[in-house]
Order: C-alpha cells, then sequence, then structure tokens
C-alpha cells in the first residue's frame, strides 16, 4: 500500500501514525507484562496442592519452572529459526545501517523473552519489549509505505513500548532519538512523541497499579552527599564493565551451543533454580529486591550474595539461552553496590544508602544500555525528585565517560561485528 501525500497530508499522517503506533504498544506491551506476570507468579496457584508433608518439595519449584521454560524455549526456536536472539541492538543496528529488521526473528525472541521471564530467569523485561515496539514499528512502516522514513515508524514504535512500560513518556521520547535515532530530528519528534504519550496514558488503565516505580526519599543534603557519589561513580563504571564482560563472555561462548542442543539452556535452568533455593531474591525480575536495596533494608552479607548471585545468574541465563533483557539485572547490580557503599559511607558519620543506592542504579544501567539521558529522565519520573535526579546526573556523566573509555558506549555496542543480543 503506497501513499503520495502533499506535505499537509503527511503531517496528517505523521500525528495518525504516532497516536496508532501508541495505541498497538500500548495494548501489545500490556499483554505482554501481564503474561510475563502472571507466569512468574504461577508458583502461587501451585502453593494449595502442596499439603503436609509435601511442603518440602515446594524448594524444587524454581528448577522445575526454569527446566520447563528451558525447554519450551528449545522448541520455539526451531519453530521461528531463530539462531541469534534479537534485541535492541539490532533495532540500533537496523536504523542505523538502513536495513530491514527480521521480522520472525523479532517476534519470536519476544516470545522467547516472555517466556524466560515467566520460567522465573533472572532476566529483565524491557530490553525485549524495547525491539518488539521497534519490530512492530518497521512491520507497520513495510504496509504502509509512505515517503515517512522506517527509522520514524521504529522509533515511534520504541517510544511506545518505553512508555507503555516504564510509564515515563519523557524517557521514552528521549529515548528514541538519543539511542535509535541518533540525533534529534524535528519530523520525527511530532509522531514519537505522540506514540509515547498514547502508549503511556492507554498503558495507564491496563496497567493499573503493576508498573515499576519507586518512592525515594534522600537522606541528608546535596552539599553532604555529593562528594560520595562523585568518589562513587568510579566503583560504579568498573561494576558496570565487569557485568557487560562477564555477559559478553557467556554470549559468545554458549549462545552457538544453545542454538543447535537443548542441554546448555536446560543445564543453566537447573544451575540457577538449585542456587536459587539459597538466594531467590536474585533470581526473576527482583523488583521487590530492588525497592529494599534502595531503601537500604537489606543487611550488608545478604547484599554481597544477592549481587554476586544476581551477576551470575543473570550470565548464566542470558548466555545458555534464556533469552531477555539486562536493563533491570543492571538497574539491581547498580542498587546493591551503590547499597554497600552506602553501608560505607555511614563510617564517615553520613547516611547515605538511599542516594548511593539510587546513583549506582542509574549510573549501571546507563552505562549498559549506553542511554544516559533517558536514564536520568527515568529516574526523574519514577521517583520525581529533584534531589535524586540531580545524584543520577552526576552519577550517570561520570560512570559512561569512564565504561565508554575502558569497554565500549553500552553492551550493545561492544563489537562493531557480531552478537548484538
Amino acid at each position: 500500500m503506497v501513499f503520495r501525500e502533499s506535505p499537509f497530508v503527511e503531517s496528517l499522517l505523521r500525528i495518525a501514525v504516532g497516536i496508532v503506533i501508541g495505541f498497538i504498544m500500548a495494548i501489545a506491551a500490556s499483554t505482554f507484562l501481564l503474561i510475563a506476570d502472571f507466569l512468574s507468579t504461577v508458583d502461587r496457584f501451585i502453593d494449595p496442592f502442596f499439603v503436609d508433608g509435601w511442603s518440602k518439595w515446594k524448594i524444587a519449584i524454581p528448577s522445575v519452572l526454569l527446566t520447563a521454560a528451558a525447554v519450551l524455549i528449545f522448541f520455539v526456536r526451531r519453530i521461528f529459526g531463530i539462531r541469534r536472539f534479537h534485541g535492541p541492538g539490532d533495532t540500533i543496528a537496523a536504523v542505523q545501517s538502513n536495513k530491514r529488521l527480521d521480522i520472525r526473528t523479532g517476534l519470536g525472541s519476544t516470545l522467547v523473552a516472555m517466556i524466560s521471564v515467566g520460567g522465573g530467569a533472572s532476566v529483565g523485561q524491557y530490553g525485549p519489549l524495547v525491539h518488539f515496539g521497534g519490530t512492530v514499528g518497521a512491520v507497520i512502516s513495510y504496509i504502509f509505505k509512505s515517503k515517512i522514513p522506517s527509522s520514524t515508524w521504529i522509533g515511534c514504535g520504541v517510544a511506545g513500548a518505553i512508555a507503555a512500560g516504564f510509564g515515563t513518556p519523557l524517557a521514552a521520547i528521549v529515548f528514541s532519538h538519543e539511542v535509535v535515532l541518533r540525533r534529534f530530528s524535528i519530523p520525527a519528534i511530532a509522531p514519537i512523541s505522540l506514540s509515547a504519550i498514547t502508549a503511556s496514558m492507554v498503558a495507564d488503565k491496563i496497567l493499573a497499579g503493576k508498573r515499576t516505580h519507586f518512592d525515594q526519599v534522600i537522606d541528608g543534603t546535596m552539599v553532604e552527599l555529593l562528594p560520595f557519589v562523585v568518589l562513587s561513580a568510579p566503583v560504579f563504571a568498573i561494576t558496570a564493565v565487569l557485568f557487560m564482560k562477564f555477559l559478553a563472555a557467556a554470549v559468545d561462548k554458549l549462545e552457538p551451543l544453545s542454538a543447535t542442543s537443548i542441554w546448555p539452556s536446560v543445564t543453566a535452568a537447573l544451575f540457577c533454580g538449585l542456587l536459587g533455593i539459597l538466594v531467590p531474591g536474585a533470581l526473576g525480575l527482583g523488583i521487590d529486591v530492588i525497592a529494599d536495596l534502595l531503601h537500604d533494608n537489606v543487611a550488608i552479607t545478604a547484599v554481597v550474595v544477592l549481587v554476586l548471585a544476581k551477576i551470575i545468574f543473570t550470565t548464566v541465563s542470558i548466555g545458555a539461552g534464556l533469552h531477555g533483557g539486562i536493563f533491570l539485572p543492571a538497574m539491581f547490580i547498580g542498587a546493591g553496590v551503590g547499597c554497600l557503599l552506602g553501608k560505607a559511607a555511614t563510617a564517615f558519620g553520613v547516611v547515605a544508602g538511599t542516594s548511593l543506592s539510587l546513583a549506582g542504579m542509574a549510573a549501571v544501567s546507563a552505562a549498559v544500555f549506553g542511554a544516559p539521558i533517558s536514564t536520568v529522565l527515568i529516574v526523574l519520573e519514577f521517583t520525581r525528585s529533584y534531589e535524586a535526579t540531580i545524584f543520577s546526573i552526576v552519577a550517570v556523566t561520570i560512570c559512561t565517560l569512564i565504561s565508554h573509555q575502558v569497554y565500549a558506549p553500552s553492551f550493545f555496542e561492544r563489537k562493531k561485528t557480531g552478537s548484538r543480543s
């Protein structure tokens, strides 16, 4: 279907594109999140069946669910012919190189991510949503051919996905320009903004009370805390670089094996499920644990164990084919490291636990995902706190500068060629 429109008609089409894609992404993203949330809490429906004498077998639930997810993922890969999972990096590469997105692999990768999250794998849900949004935008652009560049349609899909998933339309608008388009485009701002606003408003009605939000209270004054944020930022950068290196090594070595055999995924599922008996907080999305870390409600020993376990579980899961996002795991790890530094700061008589946890969450996730401005805006829209935003800006700026120089602008750009999962 080809449109040959006048400038006025093209303007109207851009407005319509933004609204329509935003509405579609609100429905699609909400459905993804609701299904993933239902699957990830399926153990609540199993509990009543464990009567006295059988309750000890409840500890096997994580292993069973993860193994079932691994088996199902293997067959989904076969059905969709997925050799390598696609993610945000592929969306970015397609826009920058002006190439078509692989629709089949994109949809299959999104389905696999839903299964991984539902099975309790230590992965995130927002990375797959970003790629899915780009894929939806690409599909619509292929159907309705017009003078509007496909990058604008893809940007609308990405913005709609982020706005619907996070409830952060401002960050969604900036993310599409900062990360996907890599420039601020005047013709693209209107449809992308309308997509983000529409998606956020519609998803608000569908996902009422189910979105991730953190009510953050900053202890102390900015004069007291800023020096600690500045000193902590290099530690956040080291954390981000190490996490990306471990993740890259696992993906490069294990993903080719998981594409041809079921055993890497099953082994990873059993490994994470069994160790998860000891550290259950490191499995799954970990949103509740992040909230506890941000409020400095976790003992120091537990924080160390949770951070190490999260790095191991996420690395093993994604590397072995339990595909998912890395944004939430990065937030978890950053909040944990910040919490530890906050506890260390108490030795100097400064209560900085909540501030450094928030700064670490923002800094590590920004460095891993390669979206410093968008991440700061996510913090602003999450917390609605001026002080929290200032701390995030300082930490994110220093952390991303160091990680960029030492490693790469993001995990997805660690190589000019190769995997972009």
